[in-house]
């Protein structure tokens, strides 16, 4: 088995980006349904129930952060190889800079068209989400969307700089960007301190004490933190477990996936005591355990990896990133547009957020297609600059 090339868990990547599109597809047409937010939740919204990773976003993007952990330093830490994780190093800005700039840039010559709806059909769905360009609720003020100015000069600079600076009024989705640039810079680090200083020796104790730090210093961060030691760890002992073993662990991973507040099949989170530095960010541990969890079923059990490891989960993986970026600008234009129509012709709110949800995933697919070309050029490019540099470094 080739676990150099890691395309069940890539292929995991782009199930969770179509989680994450489900779940706003909810929060914008349908909030009540899923109760992702406290003010549009009632006894029967899904959140709680053992299914809810279905609609889980909130838990996707943990689980995309403990992907890039495990995935960003597992070629340095089989091969041994230390201009591996320089390359990764010194790629990885301009690796995520590429499809950025180019969809926040799309995002500013859609405003200027005027062809955003996201305020008429945020009328009609009560959605605060939509009202706001998608922009989470901890980052932006009720209603900043519908002031906004566009600046082609801000778009540009935004496109580059969201990594470093958080902004990221062009394409609302990015506001994981800053948090996987610095995830990925401590990943770096972290491995090479596991390589080079540890010798991959008290990997366990070391890991304690990171997540410690992690949950400190940015709770966001322990994800990364889980991925990297997993990826050492696997690396380290090569580990193998049967497949019942290996599905029971993913089934129990799934589940906690679903996990957003202690309510209904997670009310037990609520009766067990944690010190207040775990209590408070609980959410994220929980759904990181679940993240390793599923992680760890996939890369020691050939069976279950081998299954994955097809074209169209190939595919999966590819898609993964152009479908993240655009699927909330396919929302806020294509989708609301279609959803205002719908409604103006008294079409059942079932089925309005049916055909709503199969536009998003089909748009956003169609867009992400040519995306995925240039990604996968802008890729090779990079690959090819940084193998000369570092040609030249090593002479």
């Amino acid at each position: 088995m080739n676990h150099q090339k890691l395309i069940p868990l890539e292929a995991m990547r782009g199930l969770a980006a179509i989680i994450v599109l489900i779940h706003h597809v909810l929060l914008g047409f349908a909030p009540y349904i899923s109760g992702l937010l406290p003010q549009a939740r009632n006894a029967n919204s899904f959140v709680g129930e053992w299914y809810f990773f279905l609609f889980n976003g909130t838990s996707s993007v943990t689980f995309f952060f403990t992907l890039s952990g495990f995935v960003l330093c597992w070629s340095y830490f089989n091969s041994g190889d230390k201009s591996n994780l320089l390359k990764a190093f010194f790629k990885r800005w301009p690796r995520l800079a590429g499809l950025v700039l180019i969809t926040t840039l799309s995002s500013h010559l859609i405003f200027k068209l005027g062809l955003y709806y996201y305020e008429p059909a945020s009328l009609i769905s009560k959605s605060t989400w939509l009202l706001n360009f998608g922009c989470p609720a901890p980052y932006c003020t009720n209603g900043w969307a519908i002031r906004f100015e566009p600046s082609f000069i801000d778009a540009f600079t935004q496109g580059l700089t969201t990594f470093f600076t958080g902004s990221f009024s062009y394409n609302t989705n990015l506001w994981t960007m800053k948090l996987e640039f610095i995830g990925s810079i401590a990943v770096f680090l972290i491995a090479a301190f596991i390589s080079l200083i540890l010798s991959f020796n008290y990997l366990i104790t070391a890991s304690i004490i990171f997540l410690i730090w992690a949950l400190s210093v940015n709770p966001y961060l322990v994800p990364f933190i889980a991925g990297i030691f997993l990826s050492a760890i696997l690396a380290k002992y090569k580990t193998r477990i049967g497949f019942y073993s290996a599905l029971s662990l993913m089934i129990i991973g799934v589940y906690l996936l679903s996990y957003l507040i202690p309510e209904k099949d997670f009310a037990w989170v609520a009766l067990i005591q944690y010190p207040s530095l775990i209590a408070n960010n609980i959410r994220i541990i929980i759904n990181t355990i679940a993240s390793v969890l599923i992680i760890f079923s996939i890369m020691t059990n050939d069976f279950i990896f081998n299954k994955l490891n097809g074209k169209l989960f190939s595919f999966l993986g590819k898609l993964s990133f152009p479908l993240y970026l655009v699927h909330t600008l396919v929302i806020c234009s294509i989708s609301s547009f279609s959803f205002i129509t719908m409604h103006q012709y008294g079409y059942t709110d079932e089925l309005v957020l049916i055909i709503t949800f199969l536009i998003t995933l089909l748009s956003s697919i169609i867009i992400s297609l040519p995306l995925i070309y240039i990604d996968s050029f802008w890729l090779k490019k990079i690959n090819h600059i940084s193998g000369k540099l570092f040609k030249i470094t090593n002479h």
